[in-house]
């Protein structure tokens, strides 16, 4: 994992198209840095009621915010330098960071599909294990919405890997929903933990899990895919405006088919709406026992590509860390 200087938030003080007053009225509300102010650019007008009737005036403040980020007009050359400010966050095997291009990287949110029991959550885990290892002053949020979370798994990941397990566990913002409104809602208010609590790494399992539950039937499809919209962008901009790991885990569906097709016709389940805003997306299934088969099936900078790594009490490992067991 490559350890890299995470850029400490940009006071909104230093934002010139906004009064003292309006300043002091977004502090209030909780916005005290530029990064906060354009996760949260589509409640200004209800927070600053005035620039309802001036659009111009919203479109400054938005355009000044993203000037700061260095997401506005930028040359070519800038954005290469804010890119190498990326952090790599190791999977645990070799051989699927170098899938990956080196690991997860920040500023995107991958995902990890599959059937049950392919070792979608054993991937978070050890992420989550190894990035808190890296950075001893940071945290991660682990969203779960499966009832996945086991502290006594995280525990054996750890110290069977050698680390600190008390200490990394105290370091875990556990976060449980039970319906899709708590998720857009915890999301929503995820940049305050980002901020307040130093985090480097938010993981989601499994992001689409209650969504899929609770809008059922054809006619509900196109609330359901609206309220996921909301949630991806939100935590995109999380990853992008502060520079931290995003990975979630998504379920599949099986199409059936009248043909024979290897492994079956299973696809992601989100449809466009989620596959857009991933990267990379993985599809993991099973090999054996403990082995499996990664194939990076979408990256804009990656090409496809396969990956065999294990899930043992270590979490993710390469296959030859494991002897004598398929």
């Amino acid at each position: 994992m490559e350890k890299a200087e995470i850029p400490v938030g940009i006071p909104i003080d230093k934002m010139k198209s906004l009064s003292k007053d309006k300043i002091e009225v977004l502090k209030e509300n909780g916005i005290k840095t530029v990064e906060a102010l354009l996760y949260r650019t589509d409640e200004l007008e209800d927070l600053l009621p005035d620039l309802a009737e001036k659009p111009r005036d919203l479109m400054n403040i938005h355009i000044e915010a993203l000037s700061l980020k260095k997401m506005w007009m930028v040359p070519a050359s800038e954005i290469s330098e804010v890119e190498k400010s990326q952090i790599a966050f190791t999977t645990g095997s070799k051989a699927l960071d170098q899938l990956l291009g080196g690991g997860v990287h920040s500023m995107y949110v991958a995902e990890f599909y599959g059937e049950f029991g392919t070792g979608k959550s054993q991937i978070l885990n050890t992420i989550m294990v190894e990035a808190l290892n890296t950075f001893k002053d940071k945290t991660a949020v682990y969203i779960d919405c499966e009832r996945t979370y086991r502290e006594s798994r995280i525990s054996e990941i750890a110290s069977k890997r050698g680390y600190d397990s008390k200490d990394i566990i105290s370091r875990i913002i556990l976060i449980r929903t039970v319906t899709s409104a708590e998720l857009e809602e915890v999301v929503r208010r995820l940049y305050l933990t980002v901020e307040g609590r130093n985090s480097i790494l938010v993981v989601c399992d499994s992001l689409i899990s209650h969504l899929r539950s609770e809008y059922l039937g054809r006619e509900m499809l196109q609330p359901r895919q609206h309220a996921l919209a909301r949630i991806l962008k939100k935590l995109k901009d999380l990853a992008s405006l502060y520079n931290i790991g995003v990975v979630i885990s998504n379920q599949v569906v099986s199409v059936p088919q009248q043909t024979f097709t290897p492994f079956g016709d299973i696809r992601p389940v989100g449809g466009h709406i989620l596959g857009h805003v991933t990267e990379p997306r993985v599809f993991v299934r099973k090999a054996g026992a403990i082995t499996r088969i990664a194939r990076l099936e979408d990256s804009c900078w990656l090409p496809p590509g396969e990956a065999t790594f294990a899930i043992t009490e270590k979490g993710v490992v390469d296959v030859e860390e494991v002897k004598g067991v398929s």
